[in-house]
């Protein structure tokens, strides 16, 4: 049998291994837009100005931007009120162009 020390690690590429998935994913949408004339939509509705959220939205905005997926954003001030944003949601909800 086999003992924990026997086993070895294996150094994995993050960066090669995201590049493929995003490769991958770019070929989707094309195929998609392709086939139906229609692309992914991917919709954020961020409330407030929290610098880490930001930082994450802006991450997501580029990556689809980069793989042409459409992108629906819905910024908000940290006052607004709480039917509002689910008077955003519904919209969003509503719009066929948006699938997340």
């Amino acid at each position: 049998m086999a003992s924990p020390s026997d086993h070895k690690a294996t150094i994995i590429d993050g960066k090669a291994i995201a590049q493929t998935i995003r490769s991958e994913i770019a070929s989707e949408v094309q195929r998609l837009s392709e086939k139906y004339g229609k692309v992914p939509g991917l919709a954020v509705v961020i409330v407030g100005n929290r610098k880490d959220s930001q930082s994450y939205v802006n991450m997501k905005r580029k990556s689809c931007a980069e793989l042409c997926i459409k992108s629906f954003d819905i910024d908000l001030p940290e006052d607004v009120a709480e039917a509002e944003v689910i008077s955003k949601v519904h919209e969003l909800n509503a719009n066929p162009d948006v699938h997340g």
